[in-house]
């Protein structure tokens, strides 16, 4: 006597059902494996949005940053770029979109009886398009205060608050270093939040740039160092891809100005962000493999119970297979059942990890980000264990001889 698909699958719940225990000790490892793979995707996938999204809060992926390279040999070598040289490498890369030398000071800033030291950076107006960054009042840096040497400043939001309060800063002026800078801007607000905040620190990872102020590079270099050199610039390419070309490019420009030396480090936001997926996927598939073994000592459990359930039934395959039930049908109704207990073993390791997900992000510190394809991934995975080591036992049952099987007891 055949049995339909469906009533294979009906067979098999029910089957499933009446041995519940046995069912749930079964693909307890099926659970564990899932639940594995649930978590570590999930913990995986947070650590790469957090990553993105810290790439995208400092510049987005057409970034390229050059910076002194510390790691070369001769320390007292020049590691810096005169303003000449980094406007020589924006004349020669007109494809460019921003470019962003930066100069820094930490300076006391004063209002009235206020005062805060904080990093004082000297930019050009492309610092906006560069950091993907404006002002939420007044205006940025401008080409006309770079021309002039204005003493004028663009605020953060911290540390306005600090010496502003809830008044209006622009227009005011605020001391530093003995000279009055007029207050031009306040920039909007960044946040980021920060898993690894100690107790007593900040949940913003961005808050060190809201306590940061602007003035023009000029003025920097001019009046507050009385130096030209630049430590710290990036550029932004036109897209991430084409950022790959203009990297080089300007790299080869720098080893000129050094003599062949490696004293700057040129560095690629997208080239970044592919390694770093590159170490995502090698990191996931360790992960995968510490869970395939759980999930192999699962599934050698199942088939391990399925040779022992066809025991149990081996005089009930005998009457059907007598009674003109095919072997094809017989195997199938094993196999069925097989898919079906790891594949119940597969949602209820798609639940439960899915449930502890928030707990395990807590207590490692961590972001967990849960996907449909991550839960589509862990099901599949469940529905082919089951029908690897649902195989040997499915033929196993389908080539039992009809009579030694209605004469077992």
């Amino acid at each position: 006597m055949a049995l339909s698909l469906s009533q294979s699958i009906v067979v098999g719940l029910a089957d499933f059902w009446s041995r519940k225990v046995r069912s749930l000790i079964t693909i307890f490892g099926i659970i564990l494996g899932i639940m594995s793979i649930i978590v570590v995707l999930a913990l995986v996938n947070g650590v790469k949005e957090m990553s993105m999204e810290w790439m995208m809060q400092s510049g987005g992926l057409s970034k390229i940053n050059i910076r002194g390279n510390w790691e070369y040999e001769d320390r007292k070598a020049d590691k810096s770029l005169s303003l000449k040289q980094v406007n020589y490498i924006k004349d020669v890369c007109p494809e460019a979109v921003a470019f962003n030398p930066q100069s820094n000071i930490w300076a006391k800033l004063s209002y009235g009886s206020k005062k805060e030291q904080q990093l004082i950076v000297g930019a050009y107006p492309d610092y906006q398009i560069a950091e993907t960054w404006t002002t939420q009042q007044g205006r940025f840096i401008t080409d006309t205060d770079i021309r002039n040497k204005s003493n004028v400043i663009v605020l953060g939001t911290t540390i306005k608050k600090s010496l502003f309060g809830n008044e209006d800063a622009i227009g005011k002026l605020v001391g530093m270093n003995g000279k009055k800078y007029q207050v031009v801007g306040v920039m909007k607000y960044r946040y980021m939040k920060n898993r690894w905040a100690s107790e007593g620190q900040s949940d913003n990872a961005m808050e060190w740039k809201n306590k940061n102020s602007f003035i023009p590079l000029s003025t920097m270099l001019i009046k507050e160092k009385a130096d030209d050199r630049i430590w710290d610039f990036s550029v932004t390419a036109s897209s991430p891809e084409t950022s790959v070309e203009l990297k080089e490019k300007i790299s080869n420009i720098i080893l000129n100005f050094k003599r062949g030396k490696p004293l700057m480090r040129v560095t690629s936001n997208y080239e970044e962000s592919n390694q770093s997926d590159d170490n995502f996927k090698m990191m996931t598939m360790i992960f995968f493999l510490v869970a395939a073994i759980s999930l192999l000592v699962g599934g050698i459990v199942i088939m391990n119970i399925m040779l022992a359930t066809i025991q149990e039934r081996t005089r009930e395959i005998g009457v059907r297979l007598s009674v003109g039930a095919r072997r094809f049908d017989i195997f199938l109704q094993f196999l069925i059942q097989t898919v079906i207990i790891t594949t119940i073993g597969g949602i209820l390791g798609v639940v439960f990890g899915l449930s502890i997900l928030e707990l395990v992000g807590k207590f490692l510190q961590m972001k967990a980000v849960a996907s449909e394809q991550m839960v589509l991934t862990a099901i599949l995975v469940s529905v082919g264990i089951g029908l690897i080591f649902g195989i040997f036992p499915a033929v196993r049952a389908s080539n039992l001889d009809p009579v030694e099987a209605l004469r077992y007891e």
